[in-house]
């Protein structure tokens, strides 16, 4: 609940789907994104084919969050 009152998007209107907020989200991911490339580099990088490398790291995270 805090960091929801920090975000723009909670002052923009009552509506969870509005065009404001979801101009305020896109430009917030762009923003994160943004700082940090280098991760998605030095993956791509360090990997011998990068889709295989993003899909198998993914599926990790995926596991990770839906299992205690």
């Amino acid at each position: 609940m805090g960091d929801w009152l920090l975000r723009p998007q909670s002052y923009v209107g009552s509506e969870w789907i509005s065009p404001e907020s979801v101009g305020l989200y896109a430009h917030e991911k762009v923003n994160y994104t943004s700082f940090h490339i280098g991760d998605y580099e030095a993956i791509k990088g360090a990997a011998i084919d990068p889709y295989i490398a993003l899909r198998d790291a993914y599926v990790q995270v995926r596991k990770r969050l839906v299992e205690p």
